[in-house]
């Protein structure tokens, strides 16, 4: 057993996404430094086979209601105690084969901090606002209501002290319905944080920015291989910049606005590249 466990949600709706995201080559660089967890929502069997070939330390099927946050909520009740656990959802993924070492870094450099994730401003307003209300006064989670929260963790993603996932459980896990109700998830996925800031738990942006390091998908790779060729073009290796532009269009092979960019780039036009946020 070793200490840190990283928890991945699936389901059968979504497990292909493994495939190109989550456990990509930098992923399973590190297989061996931590143990793993993966909650299947649903049952596929192919999906399984696949699964298998990671060797996971922990297989939890379970029906597919309740969203990834019923997923967690069952990973952690059912895994052993670890000094971290890091949770990722299947289209989570890192472009660094340093993800590993650099997570642990921040933990053990800022030990203020309970949690680093994706941080999202905690937006509640409007209808949605009374929805969230009336579930948190049926679910019990008045406690919530009326207060003012910074910001939540994106999707629950990010690495955490044991003792805040030990928190969390003497509290009855992770706040959720029993069964798939987008609405109802994106309501607990913002008490599940409000909880922890109650009891005092601090959260932190991992760097350099939201999804700058911790990706979701390919919503923001675009802009760190942007300045990964940028540099490259910088240093005068246009090949290894072209290779990055390939991988680009590969990747969003319709986007006319990053294909002008990178022809801008090719010119040395720079000011067309978008800063990255400051850490």
């Amino acid at each position: 057993m070793r200490e840190t466990i990283v928890c991945v949600a699936v389901s059968e709706c979504t497990w292909k996404n493994l495939m190109r995201y989550c456990f990509n080559a930098a992923f399973r660089a590190n297989r061996h430094r931590f143990d793993l967890a993966i909650g299947f929502n649903g049952y596929d069997p192919e999906a399984i086979r696949f699964i298998d070939a990671l060797t996971p330390e922990y297989l939890l099927t379970r029906p597919n209601t309740g969203h990834d946050l019923a997923n967690f909520d069952n990973i952690l009740k059912h895994v052993p105690s670890y000094a971290r656990y890091i949770l990722m959802h299947d289209d989570h993924w890192f472009f660094d084969e340093e993800w590993f070492d650099r997570l642990l870094l921040l933990l053990d450099s800022t030990p203020e901090v309970g949690v680093f994730g994706n941080l999202v401003p905690y937006d509640v307003q409007g209808s949605f606002k009374e929805y969230y209300d009336r579930l948190c006064t049926l679910a019990g989670y008045d406690e919530v209501l009326g207060h003012g929260y910074p910001h939540f963790l994106q999707g629950l993603a990010g690495i955490y002290r044991g003792e805040v996932i030990r928190e969390i459980l003497t509290d009855d896990g992770i706040p959720h319905l029993h069964r798939s109700v987008q609405t109802a998830a994106q309501v607990f996925e913002r008490v599940f944080s409000a909880l922890l800031l109650n009891r005092g738990v601090h959260f932190a942006q991992i760097p350099p920015g939201f999804e700058l390091f911790l990706v979701h998908r390919d919503h923001s790779i675009v802009l760190i291989k942007l300045e990964q060729a940028a540099h490259y073009l910088d240093m005068g290796d246009r090949d290894s910049a072209e290779s990055i532009f390939a991988m680009l269009k590969e990747l969003r092979p319709d986007d006319a606005d990053l294909t002008k960019r990178m022809g801008e780039m090719r010119a040395g036009r720079r000011y067309a590249l978008p800063r990255m946020p400051s850490p």
